[in-house]
């Protein structure tokens, strides 16, 4: 009986974490409406190719790090911020390597600069 009771809680955590999987097309949602100047535009374009793009690839379709194309629909400016300086998972964080406004830049690549290539 106890065994069969682990086995019963691993199926239904099992069926979670599929069933919480994100299919969401976030391409499809496109840039933010948020509004960043040409400068800032340009210099995340910058950055995110020299830091970046090389896990989430020149375009932000992903490689070996995920997609970030429509991203800035998923997380707030915020969230997505502290994602860049903190890091999650693999992804190292860039807190103390990039300056504030490089992080804005790249956020403002990610939100928005995409869209505009």
């Amino acid at each position: 009986m106890k065994y069969l009771s682990l086995s019963c809680l691993l199926g239904l955590l099992c069926a979670l974490c599929f069933a919480c999987g994100d299919n969401t097309d976030w391409v499809s949602k496109g840039p933010t409406n948020e509004v960043y100047s040409e400068d800032l535009l340009l210099l995340g374009k910058e950055v995110y190719s020299d830091t970046c793009s090389t896990c989430h690839g020149a375009d932000g379709s992903g490689s070996f790090g995920p997609a970030l194309l429509g991203k800035g629909h998923k997380y707030t400016y915020q969230n997505h911020r502290t994602l860049i300086e903190r890091g999650r998972r693999s992804m190292p964080g860039f807190g103390a390597s990039l300056t504030d406004r490089e992080i804005e830049a790249v956020l403002a690549h990610i939100r928005v600069g995409f869209f505009s290539d």
